[in-house]
């Protein structure tokens, strides 16, 4: 049982949990999870790496302190980039206008970069939307799931006439929206979750499944793994 965990994952983020990265030479890493050896692969572009753990409950660990420092450095960057982006002299002087659009969405940024740094949080890792015959196998097994996406596609119709009856009725007769069933586990509480999203309405329906130990959460998740289409 092998799945991928993360892509381009840079060696300064992977060091702090895997402590023999220090005597290895590589810039950024596929990281990958295999269950049974209780290892982490790491196919890097100077090479593959095995990091080997001695029990669930450790490699367990490490992947919810990767997966936290990842999230940081990723938003930490995008933050940055939006900021830069404000900013940049592309006319001298700098346009503005008199409703300080600029200042408040530069305002904005920085509470969310002090917030994202001085919350305490759970990192959620998306693993995919699940392939369209796991779907229909939820769907026909639950009447209660099936019964949430019946609603959100009639919700769905609804909010396309408000937009789009006058206009292009016979669009919205025949129009059906995607329903997608997001696949996310929160390593931290061995808790895996699935959303049922439909276009335009959004979250209908949550199903939340924890584990007991740390072998089983991974186990699943490499069976999830085999069953989306968009990891």
């Amino acid at each position: 049982m092998v799945f991928k965990l993360f892509s381009n994952a840079e060696r300064y983020e992977l060091a702090p949990e895997f402590g023999k990265l220090k005597e290895l030479n590589f810039d950024n890493a596929e990281v990958w999870v295999d269950v049974d050896k209780k290892k982490v692969i790491l196919y890097t572009d100077n090479g593959n790496f095995d990091i080997n753990f001695n029990d669930y409950d450790e490699l367990l660990w490490a992947i919810t302190r990767v997966a936290k420092t990842v999230y940081v450095n990723d938003l930490n960057e995008a933050f940055n980039n939006a900021e830069n982006d404000l900013t940049v002299n592309r006319r001298d002087p700098r346009l503005e206008s008199d409703m300080g659009v600029i200042e408040k969405l530069l305002n904005e940024i920085n509470k969310a970069r002090d917030n994202l740094f001085n919350s305490v949080y759970k990192v959620m890792i998306k693993i995919g939307c699940l392939n369209e015959e796991e779907v229909k196998n939820i769907v026909n097994s639950d009447p209660e799931i099936k019964r949430a996406v019946k609603d959100g596609i009639k919700l769905y119709k609804e909010l396309c006439w408000e937009k789009y009856g006058d206009e292009d009725p016979d669009y919205c007769y025949t129009s059906i929206p995607f329903a997608d069933f997001v696949v996310y586990v929160i390593p931290e509480d061995k808790k895996i979750m699935i959303i049922v999203d439909i276009d335009e309405v959004g979250e209908v329906y949550k199903i939340v499944k924890t584990y007991d130990n740390a072998y089983d959460f991974l186990k699943t998740i490499d069976e999830y793994s085999n069953k989306v289409v968009d990891p």
